[in-house]
């Protein structure tokens, strides 16, 4: 009985582990990933769009997806980030965490393409992404990664001003290394 227990806690230990082993950690290496846009174009890190680009990716799922609108917006204005030179704003929607039918959320994604030319908008069909890296459900992620795709900044949930300008300052520093 003891040595079942024994092995036992040493499986939960090793799966345990495992899980916070995939957790996306500023410092450590981003995985890759292989996403589509609305119109069916898929996506990777290395795409010619993102590659020698610092990126930052809003990943939400579709009820959490105006959460950092303010941050979004402070980006698009931002002074001194340089926008689809050396930077390039990516959202990544969470499609299973909705509901609602694919094609109605494509449909919405496609609008929301529209207001925002600049960003890509990527779908993740199967929590891909919120597994490989560990983010949360149900809020706004929002990563920054650097141009040998290393996390230099993540935050899980709606930002305060003060992480607002933190996010500005991590890509102005970042994309001019």
């Amino acid at each position: 009985m003891k040595k079942a227990l024994v092995f036992c806690a040493a499986i939960l230990f090793l799966l345990g582990s495992t899980a916070v082993a995939a957790e996306l950690k500023v410092g450590a290496k981003a995985s890759d990933f292989s996403f589509k846009d609305s119109k069916g174009k898929a996506y990777s890190l290395s795409s010619p769009e993102l590659a020698g680009k610092v990126v930052s990716i809003f990943y939400a799922d579709p009820g959490s997806k105006d959460m950092n609108n303010e941050a979004q917006a402070a980006l698009k204005t931002a002074p001194g980030i340089e926008r689809n030179t050396k930077y390039k704003g990516l959202g990544v929607v969470n499609l299973k965490a909705s509901v609602l039918p694919d094609f109605l959320l494509k449909k919405a994604i496609a609008s929301k393409q529209k207001e925002a030319p600049d960003a890509i908008i990527l779908m993740d069909p199967d929590y891909s992404m919120l597994n490989a890296w560990g983010l949360t459900n149900k809020v706004s992620n929002v990563i920054v990664l650097d141009k040998q795709r290393t996390c230099r900044y993540i935050y899980k949930g709606k930002l305060p001003k003060a992480e607002i300008d933190k996010l500005i300052n991590v890509i102005k520093e970042y994309q001019n290394k």
